[in-house]
């Protein structure tokens, strides 16, 4: 479903596969969204997708017909769509290896950005490059703080000894917790808690 909501060579299947992806957001938000403002520490600002790190345009996410409203609706009275705030550049992105100038924020932007809380939308979150890569760009131009949330993640505990600690270390009856943006929420943070 994640990748046939934007590879599908079958028009039905993709819009049929599209709503189900703002289903998915739309439910997980309103279910957890003191989850997420605990975890970024107050209320949205912005909602950004994750642009591509291989296609040019618009993120893939900005084609998911109701996605914006619904994320938006279920988190903070003052959040924004706002995918023009971030675009991707011509600086390399590789796998386990994020890079802060991959992506930048237009200068027309840098005011919205500024000590805004942004919560970055992500499809597939596979090594995290293109992710980490995003909210470094945004913390860069001044962002308060910036919670990536993806809607499906790649685990691969056979090639991966985290991936399979990960898998090892939850029982099926974690329910919330283990979905929970709290769980994950100072796994990437530094000491400062950034």
């Amino acid at each position: 479903m994640l990748l046939g909501y934007k590879e599908s060579p079958v028009d039905e299947a993709r819009r049929l596969f599209n709503g189900r992806i703002a289903d998915l957001f739309a439910d997980f938000f309103v279910g957890h969204r003191t989850c997420v403002t605990t975890a970024i520490g107050g209320d949205i600002d912005l909602v950004v997708p994750v642009p591509s790190s291989s296609r040019p345009g618009r993120a893939s996410l900005e084609g998911v017909r109701g996605l914006a409203e619904r994320t938006v609706s279920a988190l903070s009275p003052g959040a924004v769509w706002a995918p023009w705030v971030l675009e991707r550049s011509r600086r390399p992105i590789g796998p386990m290896r994020p890079n802060a100038r991959a992506f930048s924020v237009p200068d027309s932007a840098w005011r919205t950005v500024r000590g805004a809380r942004v919560l970055l939308l992500d499809d597939i979150y596979v090594s995290g490059s293109r992710a980490q890569s995003a909210a470094a760009a945004l913390r860069f131009c001044g962002a308060r703080d910036a919670l990536i949330v993806p809607l499906g993640r790649v685990v691969r505990p056979e090639r991966l000894a985290a991936h399979a600690a990960f898998i090892e270390g939850r029982s099926t009856s974690d329910g919330h917790r283990a979905r929970c943006a709290l769980v994950q929420a100072g796994a990437g943070r530094d000491q400062t808690g950034r």
